[in-house]
């Protein structure tokens, strides 16, 4: 899939969807896990650590959110073997719109997640 394609907004909301779940139950998601759950949605072609997952983490995360000031949905998407998320979410974190203080961490980014969907 390319962000070009047809599907692909279709396949930005099933990720906000997958992604907002998780944050209302307080859980995190590995890269692997959310590739998996696209493809059992029918979007199969979302490889786990390249390609169009960067961009759409990217559009996840301004889904709703155009300003970048409410928190960054993705932020709760991890690797497998560090329970962190990648480089890529904390330059993204730093560059417009999200623009984040020096002193943010991804693990402040995540509980903020957390407390928005809990309340929601």
């Amino acid at each position: 899939m390319r962000v070009k394609d047809p599907e692909y907004s279709a396949a930005v909301d099933a990720a906000v969807e997958i992604l907002q779940k998780r944050a209302r139950q307080g859980e995190t998601i590995t890269y692997g896990d959310l590739s998996a759950e696209l493809a059992m949605q029918g979007f199969d072609s979302i490889p786990a650590h390249r390609g169009v997952m960067t961009y759409l983490l990217k559009d996840a995360c301004l889904h709703s959110n155009k300003d970048g000031r409410s928190p960054m949905l993705s932020a709760i998407v991890v690797n497998k073997a560090t329970q962190e998320p990648s480089d890529q979410f904390s330059i993204l974190a730093r560059g417009i719109p999200f623009s984040r203080p020096a002193n943010w961490s991804w693990r402040d980014e995540q509980q903020n997640v957390f407390t928005q969907y809990r309340e929601e």
